[in-house]
Order: C-alpha cells, then sequence, then structure tokens
C-alpha cells in the first residue's frame, strides 16, 4: 500500500486520535476554569502563567523521552496531523506495518479510557502522540490567552493608544515572495476581501502599507488566517493589534466605513478556536499547512 491508497486507514485513524484529544484537551480547559474561578484577573494571570509553564516541562519530558515524535511540535494543529505531519515518516518498517495492519473498528474506547497505554503495543506511541498533541494546543491556548489578557490591559491603561514606531516590518514577517505570492492565491480563493490581492498588494499590507483599503467579506476568515500564520511562527503574536493599529482593513459592514478593531478581532478569534475546519476554513487551512514547505 502506497500513497493515497494509505489515506483511508490514516484517515480512520485520525479519528481514534481526535476523540481522544478532544476529551483530554476539553479536561484541560475545564479544569483551569474550575481552579481560576474567582479570581481577580491579576491571580488569574499568574495561575494561568503556572499551568503555562507546568505545560511545557511537560512537553520537554515527553520530547526528551520520546524523540521520534519531535516532528509533532510543528504540525500540532493541523487537522489530519498523522497524514501531514511526517509522523508516519518517522517510524521503523515493524512500527509501520502495525498502524497499517490495525482494525480501525476494533479499538475501544472504554478499554482506552481505563488504560491510556493500552494500545501503544499495537499503535506504537498511541499514548505519547495523544499527550503531546493535547498540551502542545493547550500551551497554545494558554499563550493566546496571555497575549489577549496583556493587550486588554494595555488598552484599558489608557484612553488612546500612543502611535505605533514605524518599522520595515511591523508583522515580524518571514515570509518570502514566494510565500506572500502563495497566500495571495489562498486568500483569492477563499475570497477573504471584496477585492482581489495581488502578490504585490499582500506584501504592501504586511508592510502595513497597503495602496488601498480592502474590505473584509468574513473577519473570522481574516483572523483564521493571521492566526494561522502565527501559529506556525511565520508572523508576530501580536497580529491583531498591528491589524487594528495600522487600520489595514474595513470591516464587512458595508453601511459605513469600520475599520476592524482589536476586538472584532478578539471575538472572531474565539469563534475560530472552537469551529470545525471545514469549507473555506478547510481550505484555507490546507495553504496554511503547505506554506512553510516553499
Amino acid at each position: 500500500m502506497e500513497g493515497m491508497e494509505l489515506k483511508p486507514q490514516f484517515d480512520e485513524l485520525q479519528k481514534i486520535f481526535d476523540r481522544c484529544i478532544k476529551h483530554a484537551y476539553g479536561v484541560l480547559r475545564e479544569r483551569l476554569a474550575m481552579k481560576t474561578a474567582g479570581l481577580d484577573p491579576e491571580q488569574m494571570q499568574e495561575m494561568e502563567r503556572q499551568e503555562y509553564n507546568r505545560i511545557a516541562d511537560k512537553l520537554a519530558e515527553l520530547y526528551l523521552h520520546h524523540s521520534v515524535l519531535s516532528a509533532l511540535r510543528f504540525c500540532y494543529s493541523e487537522p489530519a496531523f498523522l497524514w501531514e505531519g511526517g509522523f508516519f515518516e518517522t517510524l521503523h518498517a515493524g512500527e509501520k506495518k502495525k498502524y497499517l495492519a490495525f482494525s480501525v473498528p476494533s479499538f475501544d474506547y472504554s478499554r482506552y479510557e481505563r488504560d491510556n497505554t493500552a494500545y501503544d503495543t499495537e499503535l506504537p506511541y498511541f499514548s505519547a502522540v495523544v499527550n503531546i498533541v493535547v498540551r502542545e494546543r493547550y500551551a497554545a491556548y494558554l499563550r493566546q490567552r496571555e497575549i489577549s489578557i496583556s493587550e486588554s490591559s494595555q488598552k484599558s491603561a489608557s484612553i488612546a493608544a500612543p502611535p505605533i514606531a514605524e518599522t520595515e516590518n511591523p508583522f515580524d514577517s518571514i515570509l518570502t515572495d514566494e510565500q506572500i505570492a502563495y497566500l495571495a492565491v489562498a486568500v483569492n480563493d477563499v475570497k477573504m476581501f471584496n477585492v482581489s490581492l495581488s502578490a504585490d498588494e499582500l506584501k504592501a499590507i504586511f508592510a502595513c502599507k497597503p495602496e488601498a483599503i480592502v474590505r473584509s467579506n468574513n473577519n473570522r476568515l481574516v483572523a483564521f488566517f493571521f492566526s494561522g500564520l502565527s501559529s506556525r511562527g511565520l508572523i508576530t503574536p501580536n497580529w491583531q493589534s498591528i491589524i487594528a493599529n495600522h487600520k489595514l482593513f474595513l470591516s464587512k459592514d458595508t453601511s459605513r466605513d469600520k475599520y476592524i478593531n482589536q476586538s472584532d478581532l478578539s471575538t472572531a478569534t474565539n469563534y475560530i478556536r472552537d469551529v470545525g475546519v471545514e469549507g473555506k476554513y478547510a481550505t484555507l487551512e490546507k495553504y496554511l499547512m503547505q506554506v512553510k514547505r516553499l
């Protein structure tokens, strides 16, 4: 079995991983909410920092004991990380055969819940993969929480934000011209804005020097796009404030010329965090997964 002949098996295996990951991730989020309930903002922020440090230590330990899984740190956010992330290629021949021979319908969730290492022999590293992906996604959630709280505090500290210093690269972008051209195809494919963008026009936006202000057709797609670039280390985590302070885009509301602000982007980001990757989001995700490989 090679190429696309393998994909149906991996699609079904991905569903097993996803179910286990979703449950464990939800437990971590719920536990954090319970621990921080009733705390003031400063106490909550400190507890979340401690939680992040704890998770970072656990991840370091997992990677130390399972170096074969190190590629997961770069693909944990991808919906099809099992197929797209190179995990399978890191296994030796005997381990690969076990994944290909595994009977997906035989997976018993109650057996796994009793012992999360129960399938590690039949599916090598199963519990470690689940633990790593859960904690990587949870750490990313905590990082985004830290950024959002920090930006909110800065905004409330003054009536008017000070001017942003002019720089040549406000987004701290490491995108090449080839990658920007590819991303221009992506935003046009999903009709993110009211007009199509050329590679040069998108490059000017990343430089915060657009020749004309375009209007968003979907603020959530805008958030998904920039959040995806940020999570892959291609632009700054502070992309929301960069867009808002430079007034880069007009909001979808055509009844008035309103620029997309940080509150709009924060709301959109909170929505996409739990949205299923389908439709235009799935299309855009495919482009984002490919861009680092250019």
